[in-house]
């Protein structure tokens, strides 16, 4: 009951709605601020927390360092012998009575650890031994100053203590003893200050022993050393994580903590803060938010109502417009004061007005369709589910070949009668798809005609809407046997000329004006490795990648049918498997004002022998026939390429020369063949010891050159003197003899204002001659040997 008094009007709707969206905005915008709040706050302390460790742990290091440094200063005064150190104790310990100032006790140790001095004494300190003290192990063993862990007094006292040692050696560098200074944890002159430190109210400092995890400083520690707790953030600490302030548990309070390693000593100081004080400043905030909230949303319901009710006045003066526009549709609209609900009654005048000259026309136009239907060149049916005829018009009787004059005759028969029985199981197939799934369909049939003669008609049939009672379909018939006649000619012309493309031998392709592919006769389907159904309907673009063979860049067939369209082009045809295929293209262009203006034949020569005839020739121009590598034309056009380069000014490239050394005896006494088989063992030396991206030449007679591209120099002469040994090393059987050769080689930097080949080619030259000088088989750089 409650529910339908608050919602019985829009008023009181659009209040509750407003009131609740006000409400939601409100929370979500104190929430947000809420959230942020608290997240800068926390960012803030853990900065603060941050800092405060730093300074904590740089305070703690240097107190470490400085008493370290002290006790190593004053053991570095003592070189005595480990005799001498023994006997002198008691006055010795006397000098070092200025430490006290830094540690609780000053003690001296022997060798083997026994104490024989100490300041200030305490009674049964003399002669303890502390061998078995890691501390004093660690100085032992190592000959460094330590500091040790905390270590409980003897003598029933419950202190605890750390201890910094420092070892004396006598002059020849032995050790003669060990130094040592006590301090107590929480002894003024140390730890007493830091454990007074507050931080917040239940906040407190820590310092751990890295090695042992004993709490050396704690708020829960007392004159005990307990051992570190299983806190998550502690543990990852004391392996090595640490100076960033995290979110942890300490003694199951949730708290901010934060942990810095100490430099000069394995110590891990800690900050650590309960979590609920970091967050009291936002929980008091949290609250100012949420009695802010209370007061808006308590404001502003007053307001939202006197607002409604304004604003819906409007809704009073339409329902009296309405009322008046009932009686009189014709009736001129007043003023609502409010642009929306003007319109709603315009609306409804004009609906009124509407309606009623509706029912005008619909007479008017039942009038107009029974004439249009009279005069219609299309035959019209309308038939009932029992495909009994209900109404046709004169030019359905026209086509069948029936006089006007018997439409009476035929109401009541059945359509279906009137389909020659070539045509009829496909047509009352389609009618009875028709009448169980209510989707019309289209097809061409043969009907009966009273003269015999053949008549094909385009029949369409689809279900009329109807308010609930019988269900009716309407048929569209359209004689189409000139079309079909005129198509069958034509289909009958299409044949012949495809008949003739399939007996060419070169690649045939039509395109319409969108370079769609309309026809391909076989050679084309074999060319492009895809069948017609695949081909047909799409882009030839798509089948049909051709490049330049001189640039190999990709030339478009709109490039073609602008620049060279009706001229013979060489390309290259890239097949969907990534193949090259030479071929030659002929794309022409269909003119005229014909259906196929702008339809494009394209035809395709296989020019594969020709391509590569062609690049034999280029092959054999710059290469050498006995050996496979390059020609001296072919190795000057390399040259060239690479000083044409900007690059040569930041990249290093190598040439070198080489002469085969006693050459013309083996050609002399083997003969001309035996010589040509050396020279192709080392061309075949060369290939293998160069790397693929060199370029090796054969510049004439044993003559040879090698470019060495990206090449620092001493890379180039490790590979040129492992060629030379390949070479040397090498042995050519003839017939019944062995032969040895070797080589020189003149080696040169390309520099970078080198322009042409020809002076680098002298260098390289002058460097095999002079080391032909100096008495083969060597390798010079210029004029001088490497």
């Amino acid at each position: 009951m409650f529910k339908s008094v608050l919602l019985s009007t829009l008023r009181l709707r659009l209040l509750v709605l407003g009131g609740l969206f006000l409400a939601l905005l409100l929370l979500l915008a104190g929430g947000s601020a809420y959230v942020q709040s608290r997240s800068a706050l926390r960012e803030v302390q853990a900065r603060s927390l941050e800092a405060l460790a730093a300074r904590l742990a740089a305070d703690v290091d240097d107190r470490v360092r400085t008493r370290q440094v002290l006790l190593e200063q004053a053991a570095a005064n003592l070189q005595l012998a480990p005799e001498q150190f023994e006997q002198q104790g008691s006055e010795l310990i006397a000098r070092f009575r200025y430490l006290k100032g830094m540690f609780n006790s000053v003690l001296l140790y022997d060798r083997k650890g026994n104490v024989i001095a100490d300041y200030p004494g305490l009674p049964g300190r003399l002669g303890l031994n502390v061998a078995d003290q890691d501390y004093f192990r660690a100085t032992r063993d190592s000959l460094r100053p330590q500091v040790s862990e905390p270590v409980p007094m003897s003598g029933g006292l419950k202190r605890t203590v750390i201890v910094f040692t420092a070892p004396v050696f006598s002059a020849e560098g032995q050790l003669a003893g060990v130094l040592g200074g006590s301090l107590e944890l929480y002894s003024p002159e140390f730890f007493g200050e830091l454990k007074n430190i507050a931080i917040g109210q239940g906040g407190f400092l820590t310092i751990h022993s890295v090695r042992s995890q004993l709490a050396i400083l704690h708020a829960d520690a007392g004159d005990s050393m307990p051992v570190a707790t299983a806190e998550p953030l502690l543990q990852r600490a004391l392996g090595g994580a640490a100076g960033q302030a995290a979110v942890g548990d300490s003694h199951g309070v949730p708290a901010l903590q934060v942990y810095q390693r100490l430099r000069n000593v394995p110590w891990l100081l800690g900050v650590v803060l309960p979590l609920h004080e970091v967050m009291q400043p936002a929980r008091v905030l949290g609250g100012h938010y949420l009695l802010l909230l209370l007061v808006a949303l308590l404001l502003s319901l007053p307001l939202a109502w006197w607002g409604m009710r304004r604003l819906l006045r409007p809704l009073g003066r339409l329902q009296n417009q309405l009322t008046v526009l009932q009686r009189d549709p014709y009736a001129t609209t007043v003023a609502l004061g409010c642009s929306e609900l003007q319109r709603i009654a315009h609306e409804v005048a004009a609906a009124s007005r509407r309606r009623a000259d509706c029912e005008q026309q619909l007479a008017a136009r039942d009038a107009l369709f029974s004439t249009l239907n009279e005069v219609s060149p299309m035959g019209v049916l309308v038939v009932d589910a029992q495909a009994r005829l209900q109404s046709l018009n004169p030019a359905s009787m026209r086509v069948a070949g029936l006089p006007a004059a018997e439409i009476g005759n035929w109401l009541g028969r059945h359509w279906l009668d009137e389909i020659h029985p070539d045509s009829l199981p496909q047509v009352a197939g389609q009618w009875q798809q028709l009448l169980a799934t209510g989707s019309g369909f289209e097809l061409l049939c043969r009907l009966r005609h009273r003269d015999g003669c053949r008549v094909m008609v385009e029949l369409r049939f689809s279900e009329l809407a109807t308010s609930g009672g019988e269900r009716r379909f309407l048929g569209l018939v359209s004689d189409v046997s000139a079309r079909e006649e005129a198509r069958g000619h034509l289909q009958a012309e299409r044949e012949r000329s495809l008949l003739l493309l399939g007996s060419i031998s070169d690649a045939v392709v039509l395109t319409n004006r969108m370079d769609e592919v309309e026809y391909a006769n076989p050679p084309a389907l074999a060319l492009f490795g895809v069948p017609a159904s695949d081909l047909l309907g799409r882009l030839l673009g798509v089948f049909m990648n051709l490049v330049s063979p001189e640039t190999g860049l990709a030339v478009p067939l709109r490039d073609i049918e602008r620049d060279a369209a009706g001229k013979t082009l060489a390309l290259d045809l890239l097949s969907r498997d990534m193949r090259v295929q030479p071929v030659l293209l002929t794309l022409s262009v269909m003119a005229g004002s014909g259906a196929l203006q702008g339809y494009k034949v394209v035809v395709l020569r296989d020019d594969g022998e020709r391509q590569q005839r062609m690049q034999q020739q280029r092959w054999e121009a710059s290469h050498d026939v006995l050996t496979g590598l390059r020609n001296r034309r072919g190795f000057l056009a390399a040259l060239g390429e690479v000083l044409d380069d900007n690059r040569v000014h930041y990249q290093p490239h190598v040439l070198a020369m080489i002469d085969l050394d006693h050459f013309k005896a083996v050609n002399d006494s083997a003969g001309q063949q035996g010589g040509d088989l050396l020279l192709q063992d080392v061309a075949r030396i060369m290939q293998q010891q160069v790397r693929s991206s060199d370029i090796v030449a054969r510049l004439g007679g044993d003559e040879f050159a090698i470019l060495l591209c990206h090449c620092e120099l001493e890379v180039a002469e490790r590979m040129l003197r492992e060629l030379l040994q390949a070479i040397d090393a090498h042995i050519v059987y003839l017939g019944e003899r062995a032969f040895r050769i070797s080589a020189s080689i003149g080696v040169t930097m390309i520099q970078p204002q080198d322009e042409r080949a020809q002076p680098v080619l002298s260098r390289a030259d002058d460097g095999c001659y002079q080391a032909k000088q100096r008495g083969r088989n060597c390798l010079v750089l210029h004029a001088g040997k490497l």
